[in-house]
């Protein structure tokens, strides 16, 4: 159905309008107030506690919300006849996309997504639906936390549930379940009991999220984030990842120069909104087509290139655009809502599948079968 969709990218595009009152705006711009994230607070006060948020209810079909739905990733201002961009789109004669309020960048949500949408009305419904059953929701791991509305330094994990199930209560884990091919199990085969978002579901995560399966050593981690004014930051290592399961398989969205900000609520029950944002390569977008049955020489990757071409708005390396530079990758802004949950330990990642493989190799990678 992602192949589908991505086939219908010349329909055509939307740009709209909104105002999201949780993103912070820096005056220092002499064109706009730029939505940028907090600074680090000026305070000495660290703490020990540890939260775990489970994060769901992705936003991406986000219509006139695309405007507010990210931050400026560029430092610019892009408005106007002539906009102050970072570089221009590859395309011949194609116009510079334009920034939402403040200027934020994101074409994803303005134009990227909007492709899909046109032919795909389920996929960010396949999304949430995943999420909320307990299948690559985003989990955050926050350690040395103050409980105050800031804090100088906390140390923030990111990884993705392969599974989750509530405990008996009071913070107690429940039976450590049987990962297999016919997914998570209770000790006596039956399905795993789903997640019932009301603070105490266990989260198990991706071990191929951690180096070497081990739990202290994480790929995606920012020791050195913070809280200011209830917001936490975490800057996001190069080429993060992001998945996002549909019917097809995973959605891979790989960033650069990103950051994910998320709203504390003052019981600390939530992260409302939990904003990520950063740039998307083009390379990385087609190499995710592919997974997703998009192949290479097909007219629909043609097709989806040549947008490609027309909607990138940034460098994918920040810092490398100028004068007549083409820009080479998408800006993304996308939403999700967190609550609170419990981190369970890792478990055996499910294997990715990659549509354009299958079918070369008739159905099976290496002799086994694909993974779905």
């Amino acid at each position: 159905m992602f192949r589908v969709a991505l086939a219908g990218a010349w329909l055509g595009l939307c740009a709209c309008k909104v105002y999201d009152p949780t993103l912070l705006r820096d005056a220092s711009s002499s064109t706009c107030e730029r939505v940028v994230p907090p600074p680090r607070p000026d305070v000495s006060d660290d703490g020990s506690m540890e939260m775990v948020f489970a994060l769901r209810d992705v936003f991406l079909d986000q219509g006139e919300a695309w405007r507010t739905t990210g931050f400026d990733l560029d430092g610019r201002c892009s408005y106007g006849a002539v906009p102050d961009v970072e570089c221009r789109p590859p395309a011949r004669g194609a116009p510079h996309v334009l920034d939402g309020e403040g200027g934020i960048d994101n074409s994803f949500g303005e134009n990227l997504f909007p492709l899909v949408a046109v032919t795909l009305v389920g996929l960010e419904g396949q999304a949430r639906a995943a999420q909320a059953a307990g299948d690559g929701t985003v989990v955050l791991r926050i350690r040395g936390y103050n409980g105050r509305a800031d804090d100088p330094r906390v140390d923030v994990t990111l990884g993705f549930a392969v599974a989750a199930t509530p405990g008996p209560g009071g913070g107690r884990p429940p039976a450590q379940p049987i990962f297999g091919p016919e997914g998570p199990r209770t000790a006596d085969g039956q399905p795993l009991p789903p997640p019932q978002w009301a603070g105490e579901d266990f989260f198990w995560v991706r071990d191929d999220w951690f180096v070497m399966g081990d739990e202290n050593r994480p790929l995606v981690r920012d020791d050195n984030a913070y809280v200011a004014g209830w917001r936490a930051v975490m800057a996001l290592p190069e080429r993060t990842e992001l998945l996002f399961q549909s019917s097809a398989g995973s959605v891979v969205v790989r960033l650069t120069g990103g950051f994910a900000v998320g709203t504390l609520s003052r019981d600390l029950a939530r992260l409302e909104p939990a904003v990520v944002a950063g740039r998307w390569a083009i390379t990385d977008i087609l190499q995710t087509a592919e997974t997703v049955g998009i192949c290479p020489g097909s007219p629909q990757y043609e097709i989806l290139r040549n947008q490609l071409d027309r909607i990138a708005d940034l460098r994918a390396t920040p810092g490398t655009g100028g004068p007549g530079v083409e820009c080479n990758a998408i800006s993304v802004g996308v939403r999700f809502t967190g609550y609170r949950a419990h981190w369970a330990g890792l478990a055996p990642a499910p294997p990715r599948r990659d549509a354009c493989a299958a079918r070369a190799d008739g159905g099976v990678d290496g002799g086994r079968p694909d993974g779905g």
